[in-house]
């Protein structure tokens, strides 16, 4: 009885809720979906870019999606996420509240997932403030540093070059945030943020949790058979919380002995002395930056896959080094080559095929239809790297297309997609893009790299559910015949 009484309750107001915004307009079109579930049985948990890019081919680049009652507007063209995201800023920079992983898990509190507000611009300018080029010899001078440490074990133990890369990402975030020098691939430290960032990308899938789309289910009791997934989030934020203090620890420790090296939180602290408890909370919240392998594997199975391609950068670079010493971040504007391969790699695999949602803070009209105020808005990043209107052939790998090219309206530079749009670009774009030019630059100096293919020896695959990434796979890293 109660159960059908629930049940009429919740279509009453579905039926009110539909009516009264049908009023204010048509919604985007979109594929037709199941009574209360909508389409949520329709989206895959992996891979759903290429759905959602199957979809706009049919029902267009502005498309409506209808999970359990919430409304999802994706945009699969440039032209609708620079009308909106870019141009409509104002009103598309907020983020999604989600339940499972930014509310019960506490990651809602970190700078990508902030809401749009004071905290979200004060944490940005801190972040543009220790990546500004005041600071940019020091940053490269730990890049290039942990770049030779790389090369150097690389060229030790060829086999295990996802665990290199692993402990390369890993091992320079926590030195530039925190001063903190790891030596040890199993680092409690390194070993504890690539749990948080799996956590993460496990808990904050679209429709892994049915919280996310029902939020009321947040206030359940934790004893209540299905509550588990509590439990679940309970155990993330205190894994993160763990290391964000023990990280934090370290830095006030040396802080107080004046033995603190530069890091972007030893600074915080140092040029903020009095701090209150809240500020001190939003340097912590920078300092767990988020990262991935994903683009520096994809980059090995790339130059894997084109011999051709690997020659070309590696003659580059030899003409720049005379083979006598290791590429710099200053040589970057003499290898346009590589510059250019590296754009490929970022548009033919984004590590990002769906940037991080935005929420639209009011209703709004585009091309006629509505985009109902709290709709979350996804920029299907893949759909714009596969337009052939942008990238002719858009499934060749073909660096050649960024060279020479007078028509700026074809082939743009994908790292305009890659880190985000609107206010919410990643700020730490600079440095994920040098940590990339220089590990690719020093392992083709240094090495060839051949036979890349997946652990049953077929061609590599990408999974994943936010963050694309190679599934595990193996590949061939020889020194070159002459050793730097």
């Amino acid at each position: 009885m109660l159960l059908t009484l629930l049940l009429c309750v919740f279509v009453f107001f579905t039926v009110h809720y539909l009516s009264r915004r049908n009023a204010r307009g048509p919604l985007p079109p979109g594929p037709p979906g199941l009574p209360l579930l909508g389409n949520a049985l329709q989206v895959p948990l992996e891979h759903p870019w290429l759905t959602f890019t199957r979809w706009a081919q049919q029902y267009g680049d502005v498309m409506h999606v209808n999970v359990m009652g919430r409304s999802f507007v994706i945009l699969s063209s440039l032209k609708a996420i620079d009308d909106l995201l870019e141009k409509r800023g104002a009103i598309y920079s907020d983020r999604p509240i989600t339940p499972m992983a930014g509310e019960l898990a506490g990651f809602g509190q970190y700078i990508p997932m902030l809401p749009y507000g004071p905290r979200h611009r004060e944490g940005r300018k801190l972040i543009l403030g220790a990546v500004n080029p005041r600071n940019l010899p020091y940053l490269q001078e730990v890049q290039e540093e942990m770049i030779t440490l790389f090369i150097a074990r690389l060229a030790e133990d060829p086999s295990n070059f996802a665990l290199h890369i692993r402990f390369l990402i890993g091992s320079t975030v926590v030195r530039i945030t925190h001063g903190v020098t790891v030596d040890q691939y199993d680092d409690p430290i390194i070993e504890a943020m690539e749990n948080v960032m799996d956590t993460f990308t496990k808990l904050s899938a679209p429709g892994a949790y049915l919280v996310d789309s029902f939020s009321s289910l947040m206030h359940i009791p934790d004893w209540l058979p299905g509550a588990g997934f509590k439990k679940v989030a309970k155990a993330a934020q205190a894994e993160t919380l763990r290391i964000e203090d023990k990280l934090c620890n370290i830095v006030k420790e040396q802080v107080a002995c004046g033995t603190a090296p530069p890091s972007f939180i030893g600074d915080l602290l140092q040029n903020h002395p009095d701090s209150t408890p809240e500020e001190e909370e939003v340097y912590k919240k920078i300092g767990l930056i988020s990262y991935t392998v994903s683009a520096i594997e994809s980059f090995l199975i790339l130059i894997a896959q084109n011999p051709d391609i690997q020659r070309k950068v590696q003659a580059e670079i030899d003409v720049v080094t005379g083979r006598t010493r290791p590429p710099t971040a200053s040589d970057r504007s003499d290898l346009p080559y590589l510059d250019a391969v590296l754009k490929e790699v970022l548009r033919h695999m984004p590590a990002g095929p769906l940037s991080l949602p935005h929420k639209v803070r009011q209703d709004d009209h585009y091309a006629g239809y509505l985009i109902p105020a709290g709709a979350t808005v996804l920029p299907n990043t893949w759909a714009i790297m596969r337009d052939p209107t942008l990238y002719p052939n858009p499934e060749v790998v073909d660096p050649e297309r960024y060279l020479h090219n007078s028509d700026k309206n074809i082939n743009p530079d994908p790292r305009s997609f890659a880190f985000g749009y609107g206010r919410r670009v990643c700020p730490g774009q600079t440095l994920a893009e040098r940590t990339l030019y220089l590990t690719a630059a020093n392992i083709l100096a240094s090495f060839d790299v051949s036979d890349a293919v997946s652990l049953d020896g077929s061609k590599p695959k990408w999974g994943g559910r936010i963050i694309s990434k190679p599934l595990p796979f193996n590949c061939t890293i020889k020194p070159r015949t002459k050793a730097l």
